[in-house]
């Protein structure tokens, strides 16, 4: 455990096991007498992004009602708002047995957009794969290769008939290679978006080991600062069977439950494979998406529980399958200073961060948003992903703002 109180289902796990190893049973079927845990066919953990309000409505009630915790990924920014959690339900939820993780403090790409075409002395405009920049006009970032870095700052960005474009405040003076160069948000701001946020979760009184990063853009800085402030990265590529063999916390998969991404089918055929192979089994769903319904929660739930996977937090599963960093001493990831800010230009190396499959607005079709139905373009790097996900957000930060 962490050094926070046992929450309930802690409780009542440790004292079933402690009854039945005091009665000379095993936990379960096939369990041998003194084994702390049944026999199962793996694991699954739910992750939960971006605390939205229905996290807590619509979400947290199903999984009570089924006795299996998940996990949050938490954005700063959404919360103590209107329309998304509010610090208590944070706390309530890990008294729960859930676990808290960031999801950075606004909600915006922290990892490396590449560039898709040469840039040449002059240029005012970028090709990127990502779209994730345009929208946050006058933002200082960096365009970089790992050797050279020069500054600038957004003045917005589309797509045309060639692609994805950042526009530029002022014409770079330098030639970058495309593949290899990238744009990203400063170092500080990095270094807020995902140090900072821990942070700031913590001081609502919840423990933070692992992160998630937005739209799975996970290359670059962002990567060094993961591995040196946390002990888990929850999304950094994969297809979210993540082999038991040499797990890496730091190199874990998703797959989506959401209804906008993929059919039951394809979940129960996920968890086919979970079951079939040596593998941690992870998920991720939308609790603000219209097609992820609480029904659709339950039934992912109850198909694990068919097929005799145990639901689980990551650090719980991470914790049992010997991969939690040994220099955390099991306990929580350390509070170093960090990685100060080389530009980093490391190959993205799992599906999600290069299509944003299993990542924070679905995977690959259109999504809706409750509410006001905004329309979120996801898992296909187009330039409306990103864009539309960050207006909405402002739009209901204005609304809030207003009720002051």
């Amino acid at each position: 455990m962490t050094g926070r109180e046992l929450g309930r289902r802690d409780v009542c796990r440790l004292g079933a096991t402690s009854a039945l190893a005091m009665a000379g049973l095993g936990a379960g079927t096939g369990t041998v007498v003194g084994d702390s845990r049944p026999t199962t066919n793996g694991q699954i953990v739910f992750i939960y992004d971006d605390s939205w309000r229905e996290d807590w409505t619509d979400t947290f009630p199903v999984h009570q009602e089924e006795d299996v915790p998940a996990c949050c990924a938490a954005v700063v920014d959404y919360v103590d708002t209107s329309w998304g959690l509010l610090p208590e339900h944070l706390r309530e939820m890990e008294a729960d047995g859930w676990e808290i993780m960031s999801h950075t403090a606004s909600h915006v790409a922290v990892g490396n957009l590449y560039l898709t075409a040469p840039a040449e002395p002059g240029d005012e405009r970028l090709a990127l794969d990502g779209s994730f920049l345009g929208d946050h006009e006058g933002d200082p970032i960096v365009v970089s290769d790992g050797d050279r870095t020069v500054e600038n700052a957004v003045a917005g960005g589309d797509r045309d008939d060639d692609g994805i474009y950042l526009d530029l405040e002022e014409p770079i003076d330098e030639a970058f290679d495309a593949g290899t160069a990238f744009a990203r948000f400063t170092d500080e701001r990095v270094r807020d978006e995902v140090v900072g946020s821990k942070e700031a979760l913590e001081s609502m009184g919840v423990d933070v080991d692992a992160f998630v990063s937005p739209f799975g853009r996970s290359d670059g800085l962002v990567d060094d600062l993961v591995r040196e402030h946390y002990a888990a990265f929850a999304n950094r590529g994969g297809n979210g069977l993540n082999s038991l063999a040499g797990l890496d916390s730091y190199e874990l998969g998703r797959s989506s439950i959401d209804g906008n991404a993929v059919s039951e089918p394809e979940i129960e055929t996920f968890y086919d494979d979970v079951a079939a192979s040596d593998t941690l089994g992870i998920v991720v769903g939308h609790s603000q998406f219209d097609e992820t319904t609480p029904e659709r929660v339950r039934f992912a739930i109850r198909e694990a529980k068919a097929r005799d996977l145990e639901i689980v937090t990551l650090r719980e599963a991470l914790r049992e399958h010997d991969a939690w960093p040994a220099s955390e001493g099991g306990e929580s990831a350390g509070d170093g200073d960090g990685a100060e800010g080389d530009a980093d230009g490391s190959e993205s190396t799992g599906t999600e961060a290069e299509t944003e499959s299993e990542s924070d607005d679905g995977d690959g079709l259109a999504s809706t948003v409750r509410d006001n139905r905004t329309p979120i373009l996801a898992g296909t790097g187009l330039a409306t992903a990103g864009l539309a996900g960050t207006a909405l957000y402002r739009r209901r930060q204005r609304e809030d703002e207003n009720r002051l």
